[in-house]
């Protein structure tokens, strides 16, 4: 029976950092499993260039030094030269962690069970093939609570030679209908003639594809009037608004959204988990986020459940806020002055309340 040193459960892009910064050049026995290791998946990454991210340059296949929100009576726009928004595909970043394994085995099958024995674990795989490690490092995407806000999306990357090509991020564009839930179109431009447009939601109910399909189709037609244009790739997204918990052991972590990198009120978790691994903080009772800025997020998610997805919160946050400011926010760097802006920023009633209710959380 042959029992190996480490196994990573999904092969995601935290498995894939955790594979790389702690097991390259390792002579360990290591196994993925993961049932969509060689799909086409090519998901975005998203994040705002931080210390810790300049490492990747060789595989950003973007960056903007502009960022935009849009409401149906206001435009504000942000610029950052220190730190521009930057998107990695899925595909570059697998091939960065994996190009100089020789000892990587990977399995396509689902995990069916996981068990605990003496001094290693039973991996069940969906055929009956059980596996045995002594390490495990889970990232399998956790179940989903039903009446918990989620950030949920679809989006497609459009070729048109009709867009307008402006090297500005629309980050939130709150120029559709807000009758379901908090909703706005995320808009990368990622070359002259082809544009990923996003239509997100915060709600604590996820919609069926076609409901996306239909808000994407009238933002094309409506807000960038564009008459043809080619279907080129999509990709979909459920992200949770609400702390994950799962306990931890010495050979057993939980890890990326699964172990708690999301940042809830901003579905960010990329560049959070990467910190966390090249600091080699991965480790029992570490969490990726600070108590302060748990704290603010909670408070933020609070008031958004209160008040039924308002995008007040977020239009009072911007306009208080420079570019720089804005990023290290969502970054989880913020000065205290810049928290302290973002507080005052709040509609006071509604923040108070949601101050008082996350106490008790």
């Amino acid at each position: 029976m042959k029992i190996y040193d480490v196994a990573f459960l999904g092969m995601g892009a935290s498995c894939l950092a955790t594979l790389k910064f702690n097991y390259q050049n390792s002579s360990l026995s290591i196994i993925g499993i993961d049932k969509n290791y060689n799909s086409s998946r090519n998901n975005f990454f998203a994040f705002w260039l931080t210390d810790w991210m300049k490492d990747f340059d060789e595989i950003i296949k973007n960056k903007w030094h502009r960022w935009e929100f849009n409401y149906n009576d206001l435009c504000v726009a942000h610029n950052s030269e220190e730190m521009p928004y930057c998107v990695i595909r899925f595909q570059e970043w697998k091939k960065y962690c994996i190009r100089d394994f020789t000892n990587l085995v990977v399995k396509e099958k689902n995990v069916i069970k996981l068990h605990k024995l003496n001094d290693y674990f039973e991996i069940e795989l969906e055929d009956g093939e059980k596996i045995f490690s002594k390490k495990v490092y889970d990232s399998r995407t956790p179940k989903q609570q039903p009446n918990k806000l989620k950030q949920h999306f679809l989006g497609h990357i459009i070729k048109s030679d009709e867009i307008i090509h402006k090297d500005i991020v629309n980050l939130m564009d709150f120029r559709v209908s807000q009758k379901d839930g908090l909703h706005f179109m995320y808009v990368l431009p990622l070359a002259r003639d082809e544009l990923l447009i996003e239509s997100t939601v915060f709600s604590r109910t996820v919609m069926e594809k076609r409901w996306y399909e239909n808000k994407i189709n009238e933002y094309i037609k409506n807000i960038l009037k564009l008459n043809s244009y080619q279907l080129i790739e999509e990709e979909r997204g459920i992200l949770p608004m609400y702390s994950i918990d799962h306990l931890n052991t010495e050979n057993y972590i939980n890890i990326g959204s699964r172990g708690g990198a999301t940042k809830i009120s901003s579905g960010y978790a990329f560049s959070f988990f990467l910190k966390k691994i090249k600091s080699k903080h991965l480790i029992l009772g570490k969490t990726y986020h600070s108590y302060w800025n748990n704290w603010m997020d909670r408070i933020f998610v609070n008031y958004l459940e209160r008040n039924n997805g308002t995008d007040t919160i977020f239009k009072n946050m911007v306009r208080a806020l420079d570019g720089d400011e804005f990023a290290s926010f969502m970054m989880g760097t913020a000065s205290l002055n810049t928290k302290l802006k973002i507080i005052y920023s709040m509609p006071k009633f509604g923040f108070i309340k949601s101050f008082f209710s996350s106490l008790s959380n």
